[in-house]
């Protein structure tokens, strides 16, 4: 063992220092189910539409690949002239407005005073857009006569444009459908709740990679954006809904039958404190794209640190990355003679105190088990990188640190995986 760690000495005071003891690790069953995708595009476009695009960034494996498909199939949405779709930039307002704009054929409802808003010139590219759909009823302005057409608009802002652009009413309790929901349901402001509830009961809402974790304050994605806008369309019959055997389906909240809108998931850990449920390990629980990563840091006893101590960010690894590991290697880390190289590398995905996608910075990051992790950030396609992995979403709230996906298993400098016993 102690050729594959020179640091033993460094690991056993960081486990220390955590609340933590190197124990013997029981071996566990873990489910490596993969998401497969269906190839099939979900919405077929007419001969009038352009030929659906397939973006250099947005994969077969990418979670919103069906949505962002067929909705560059109607030309409702475009990429970048090298070819890029850019699924986690954030989206501005003004560009929503424009997909609004393309997406719907709403009636006016209102008429937009002359001269406009403030900051958008009648030459701006996006005025025409902002002016149907503020006469459509999706978008309004800001007080002060303006519409900030260069900001970034957040999920909770983009949920309440599609619900009152498309007159949407919540029949049950707000709260019940909001509580019953999302873990974050105390995110909602109070002004915004017969929105969401409303655009949750429609089946409007897609939230990756944790169904139940909203993130309303987050600047809403362009992949979001086709993922809801697509979700919009189904809902006025414009498009069919995807098929079951599509695994975006799982980010739909209520599509999926197993977890209701109005019903709690009684999967989720119930506590009388809203902190101690809305822990970094609860989280990550409650999806199950984790699940691998989940029953790893409760088989070493990491998991109980992760629900009391914090903050820390959680660079998680899915299923899908544990998958990808050498044949046989998981099986091998489970077992007892392994239990200090396993809990190494659990560790170098922790890092402590929280830091959002935003606060990130390009260089070396220190983790948990005294081994640091290099970050890197591409402005121009707002992708961050943590090693030769990439982060494939970012901002996973809970009460005590953050939750930032990535698609490989990170692992720690001068491990030699063939060494395991």
């Amino acid at each position: 063992m102690k050729s594959l760690f020179r640091r033993s000495s460094a690991l056993s005071a960081a486990l220390l220092a955590f609340g933590v003891s190197v124990g013997v690790v029981s071996p566990i069953a873990i489910s490596q189910s993969a998401f497969a995708q269906d190839s099939a595009t979900p919405a077929s476009p007419s001969p009038t539409q352009s030929a659906t695009t397939n973006f250099s960034d947005v994969g077969a494996d990418y979670w919103a690949q069906p949505f962002i498909q067929a909705l560059a199939a109607r030309n409702i949405i475009t990429g970048f002239p090298n070819g890029t779709f850019r699924p986690e930039q954030p989206v501005q307002r003004a560009e929503f407005a424009a997909m609004i704009q393309k997406a719907f054929n709403q009636n006016r409802v209102r008429q937009l005073a002359e001269p406009g808003f403030k900051d958008v010139p009648p030459d701006y590219w996006a005025a025409a857009a902002i002016e149907e759909t503020y006469e459509t009823g999706f978008m309004g302005g800001v007080p002060g006569g303006a519409f900030q057409p260069a900001e970034d608009i957040t999920k909770l802002q983009a949920i309440i444009a599609l619900a009152d652009g498309l007159n949407l009413k919540a029949d049950r309790s707000l709260q019940n459908v909001i509580s019953t929901s999302y873990l974050d349901a105390e995110a909602v402001p109070a002004y915004a709740t017969g929105e969401v509830a409303a655009a949750t009961q429609a089946n409007l809402v897609v939230n990756y990679p944790n169904i139940r974790q909203l993130n309303p304050q987050q600047p809403l994605t362009r992949a979001e954006a086709a993922a809801h806008l697509y979700q919009a369309l189904v809902r006025l019959g414009q498009v069919q809904p995807l098929a079951s055997n599509v695994a975006a389906t799982q980010y739909i909240v209520g599509r999926n039958s197993n977890v209701s809108q109005t019903t709690p998931n009684t999967q989720t850990p119930q506590t009388s404190g809203t902190t101690a449920a809305n822990n970094l390990v609860a989280v990550a629980t409650s999806n199950q794209s984790f699940s691998t990563l989940t029953s790893l840091l409760k088989a070493t006893g990491l998991a109980e640190s992760l629900q009391k101590r914090g903050p820390y960010t959680v660079f998680a690894p899915t299923n899908e990355a544990f998958a990808a590991l050498p044949q046989g290697i998981l099986k091998k880390l489970q077992q007892p003679e392994n239990s200090e190289v396993l809990m190494q590398i659990l560790m170098y995905h922790l890092v402590p105190g929280q830091q959002t996608a935003k606060q990130l910075s390009a260089g070396e990051l220190e983790t948990l088990a005294d081994r640091p992790i290099n970050i890197q950030i591409d402005p121009n396609g707002n992708q961050i990188s943590v090693n030769d992995a990439r982060v494939i979403q970012p901002n996973i709230q809970a009460s005590n640190g953050i939750i930032h996906a990535v698609n490989e298993v990170l692992l720690p400098p001068n491990l030699d995986l063939s060494q395991l016993q």
